[in-house]
């Protein structure tokens, strides 16, 4: 088996979701060189990542004790880079952050109707505050410092935002120019206050030139989406 059909296991239970590494070797035969992963936490996917071949990556998590998590299971891989910060639309902000028990659920967005659908995952409704940053901030910040090596590989822009997905994509203009693969969580919404939902992110990545490629939404209205670049796609 080609280590790229590696299967990814999603957080809140054993369900098996599309693989997008394995989508695009079996459909494109493509392979993504690096990775910038919003919402990384405690670095649960870092060894899939590793086991499909990705050398670069730099994986961005906002609450400190996962982000330790986080930089023990990266500390292996001299091309990834962990950031502990929070992505929205515009840096230097100060916003409003709801962690959840064990931080997987944890949103800038306040959250709603995952409170009745995941009663198991409780939240303290008194949010903390952080200061934002953006995507294109750290990569900008990144090259600064030396690390254009790992920055020029990203391919992939691979999104848990909790609802927050399409500031994130907002603070992210340059790095949409540069990768040809975006992966995200989506919702039909109602899971979080003032959420965008997947067909809010699928007409802004359509302006921004992606094509979406495939969806997957659970009983729930919540799920995965994989976007690629239009050039991609063969005519």
């Amino acid at each position: 088996m080609h280590p790229l059909l590696f299967s990814l296991k999603r957080r809140y239970n054993k369900e098996k979701l599309p693989d997008p590494f394995a989508y695009l070797y079996k459909w494109f035969d493509r392979v993504p060189k690096g990775v910038f992963q919003v919402g990384a936490s405690s670095g649960q996917e870092i060894k899939g990542f590793i086991a499909q071949g990705i050398k670069k990556g730099v994986f961005v998590e906002p609450l400190p004790d996962a982000y330790l998590k986080l930089k023990e299971a990266a500390a292996s891989q001299s091309g990834y880079i962990t950031v502990n910060a929070v992505c929205a639309e515009i840096a230097n902000k100060a916003c409003s952050f709801y962690v959840s028990d064990g931080g997987v659920a944890s949103s800038l967005l306040r959250p709603t109707g995952v409170l009745t659908i995941h009663p198991e995952v409780g939240f303290d409704m008194t949010p903390i505050t952080l200061e934002s940053t953006t995507v294109d901030e750290i990569a900008a910040d990144l090259r600064a410092n030396g690390r254009s090596d790992v920055v020029d590989s990203l391919d992939l822009l691979y999104m848990d935002a909790q609802g927050a997905e399409l500031s994130v994509l907002k603070g992210a203009a340059g790095m949409l120019k540069q990768v040809l693969y975006v992966f995200t969580e989506v919702s039909r919404g109602g899971l979080y206050e003032n959420e965008a939902t997947h067909t809010q992110l699928t007409e802004y990545l359509d302006a921004h030139g992606y094509s979406l490629a495939f969806l997957y939404l659970n009983k729930h209205g919540w799920g995965d989406a994989l976007y690629i670049r239009s050039s991609v796609f063969q005519g």
